[in-house]
């Protein structure tokens, strides 16, 4: 079974080269090991100080890297969806000769780098995939998009296919738009059905690990905290954090002893939100990680999976039966009950907190229920359904 380990974390912490140390060691403890990078700005060769490209590329022993190409994935895999989709948001644009330029497809990009992943997962040449992602916002964006883009495709395919049989023949003349042709829908049954297996390999808690790289500073360690409860909104298993460029505590007193004093601060708020969460510390190095040799040394300071092994497992979505219907209970550590909102839209519940909203298909079991109240208690929302409640409000 292939694990697939996502760093994630605010831009300029370190991320990459945690991720590449975490790799290298790895592989030195006998692991087939891929270190893949969906960062548009890859900087995965940089550290490692070689060229490496889209093609997967030996580094070292049981270690490969590869830095994925999302355009070459999406025309070589997914072409005909692709021009089909382009050609129709075309046609929809009122003047492709505007200076806004045509409609662009955002999120395609990494998805299909997401999907690339599933299919290193699925070939079993590697026992760790591990991912060097995108700063947080791109992150969260990347990994919300599979389920997302699932929720709307599961809405569309059953018309779509009706539309193409029926108004094709039309849409050109009548309609100025150009529909997707029986080659772009069967690229789209293709691409739901792979959206299907990726969402399945993301959302499995022991085979999909985040691990969140954050450093001893109030800014990051806020925007670590949001990006904590973002990925437990949509359902992703945080299995450890590291806080890199810690100050030695030989450094710690004369020109540094301000600068350690807000790091202390800033390790401590780290310590409270994450209790229970695996954390380690890496002191700051000197220079820039830019070598093999200084991957290694980083290698030597991370502590082994065995220790991040040790986050328990969280049941972030779970369904109960109860006397007058059901009860929902999401995993939101970290949620305020100001900045939380919610509500039933149709089949389907859409969650709002802060900046991120999710919308959850709920199961048939609730067919004719509605919600009936929600209360957030102890980092747990829980949403309770009866049979005509929306009838009664």
């Amino acid at each position: 079974m292939t694990r697939i380990l996502v760093f994630t974390g605010k831009g300029g912490v370190g991320k990459t080269s945690v991720a590449a140390a975490t790799a290298w060691k790895e592989a030195a403890q006998g692991k087939r090991t891929l270190l893949a990078s969906t960062d548009a700005a890859h900087s995965v060769g940089d550290v490692l100080d070689r060229r490496i490209g889209p093609e997967v590329a030996d580094v070292a022993e049981n270690l490969d890297a590869v830095e994925l190409d999302a355009d070459r994935i999406m025309e070589e895999g997914y072409g005909d969806l692709v021009r089909s989709v382009t050609s129709m948001a075309s046609s929809m644009a009122r003047d492709a000769s505007d200076e806004e330029g045509l409609p662009s497809l955002p999120g395609f990009d990494g998805l299909f780098a997401l999907l690339k992943l599933l299919d290193f997962a699925e070939s079993g040449r590697w026992d760790l995939i591990v991912v060097d992602c995108a700063p947080t916002g791109e992150t969260l964006a990347l990994l919300k998009f599979p389920e997302l883009l699932g929720w709307y495709v599961e809405k569309w395919l059953p018309l779509g296919k009706v539309a193409v049989r029926v108004l094709s023949p039309l849409s050109r003349k009548v309609l100025k738009v150009e529909l997707p042709d029986k080659h772009a829908m069967t690229d789209i049954e293709r691409l739901y059905a792979r959206l299907l297996d990726l969402q399945e390999l993301l959302k499995d808690g022991e085979r999909t690990c985040v691990r969140i790289v954050a450093l001893p500073e109030k800014m990051v360690v806020e925007e670590t905290k949001r990006n904590y409860l973002y990925l437990n909104l949509f359902g992703y298993r945080v299995d450890g954090l590291v806080v890199n460029r810690v100050l030695p505590e030989a450094a710690r007193t004369g020109f540094f002893t301000e600068w350690a004093e807000v790091q202390r601060r800033c390790m401590d708020e780290l310590d409270q939100v994450f209790s229970g969460v695996p954390t380690a510390h890496v002191s700051w190095h000197g220079a820039d990680i830019c070598s093999t040799s200084g991957v290694a040394q980083l290698a030597g300071e991370l502590p082994g999976e065995e220790f991040f092994a040790a986050a328990p497992p969280v049941e972030h979505e779970r369904y109960l039966e109860t006397d007058g219907g059901w009860r929902l209970e999401l995993s939101l550590p970290l949620a305020e009950k100001g900045k939380t909102e919610l509500f039933q839209a149709g089949c389907d519940l859409v969650v709002r907190v802060g900046a991120m909203t999710r919308c959850i298909p709920l199961p048939n079991a609730l067919a004719g229920f509605d919600v009936a109240g929600a209360k957030l208690e102890d980092g747990v929302l829980g949403v309770t359904f009866e049979k005509g409640a929306g009838d009664e409000r």
